[in-house]
């Protein structure tokens, strides 16, 4: 698949947004499932017809919650993602996306997904684990460094310890770094007496707290590290709708397999025309050995059938 039809199918390019204002009950009309604690994207459970007012957009079941009011929430717990949506003044605006390829509701899938630095998932990735790390420590099994506080930068843990944590299902990630190994435990869903309350006024940004320096020291480390079950991302796959060309004539996926065009983001049908003689030509006849071994000496024993581009 070329790069510009990946870009164009890249499931960032589905996401919408709904605006909704809350009914007479102070209700948004949807309820919320997921959360962080239970390894998931924020996503619509049951959408009540008649509860919140939807100024535009839609809100669908299933759907996957990314941002309220400009603030990502993917990687918050319930508990915090509803905090958030509380604080919001009406009109809330909600951006969500449906789920499927890349992206779908199980947040231990798409953070051992393995993306290149720069690209927008590796950025979402890291962007998750700033707000995990809100309500979780990330563990490891080094020795602490100079300056660390043990449970506030990292939980050091024994090896025996990290295999049972990520044999029960309790991290979300898990891989290694310079032979030590590192996760990212899944946060409680109710905070403990001690944690601070999530700050829902200011924009959450990467190395706000806690310990700053650490926290940007743990990023680098869970970011960098060689993931144990990390997988290649699926491919984002177009929706199957049929294209009409220049003729009026539809082309599906499969018919166009078998012709020599080729579609562009248009719509319309390019057929390549090349100035160039084809790669491989037809072999030469003898008259035409002979009248080019008059005119010039062949430089290398090469066969004379065979043209120069099919070596």
């Amino acid at each position: 698949m070329s790069k510009s039809l990946k870009k164009k199918n890249h499931w960032t390019n589905k996401v919408h947004e709904a605006v909704v204002t809350r009914g007479k009950d102070g209700e948004l009309g949807f309820e919320l499932k997921g959360g962080a604690e239970n390894g998931q994207f924020p996503h619509f459970g049951e959408v009540k017809q008649g509860k919140g007012q939807i100024q535009s957009g839609k809100l669908a079941q299933d759907e996957l919650l990314l941002e309220v009011n400009d603030m990502p929430v993917a990687g918050l717990t319930t508990r915090d993602v509803t905090a958030v949506i509380k604080h919001c003044k009406d009109p809330v605006r909600f951006k969500c996306v449906k789920q499927g390829g890349v992206v779908d509701k199980d947040l231990r899938h798409y953070l051992n997904l393995r993306f290149s630095k720069g690209s927008v998932d590796h950025d979402h990735q890291q962007i998750i684990r700033d707000n995990l790390y809100l309500r979780t420590v990330p563990c490891t099994t080094r020795q602490p460094k100079e300056g660390e506080v043990p449970g506030v930068d990292y939980s050091f843990v024994s090896v025996e310890r990290f295999m049972e944590l990520e044999q029960s299902g309790a991290l979300l990630e898990s891989g290694t770094y310079e032979d030590n190994f590192y996760g990212t435990p899944k946060p409680p869903a109710e905070p403990s007496p001690a944690a601070p309350p999530l700050n829902v006024s200011e924009a959450l940004l990467p190395g706000a707290r806690p310990s700053a320096q650490g926290k940007r020291k743990r990023n680098q480390s869970v970011s960098n590290m060689e993931q144990r079950a990390s997988l290649e991302p699926p491919e984002e796959e177009e929706e199957e709708s049929p294209i009409v060309n220049g003729n009026g004539v539809a082309i599906t996926p499969e018919s166009s397999e078998h012709e020599d065009k080729s579609t562009d983001a248009s719509g319309e049908v390019a057929v390549e025309v090349s100035s160039q003689a084809p790669a491989c030509a037809e072999p030469p006849t003898e008259e035409e050995e002979e009248e080019e071994e008059d005119e010039e000496a062949p430089k290398s024993p090469t066969n004379p059938h065979q043209s120069p581009r099919c070596r």
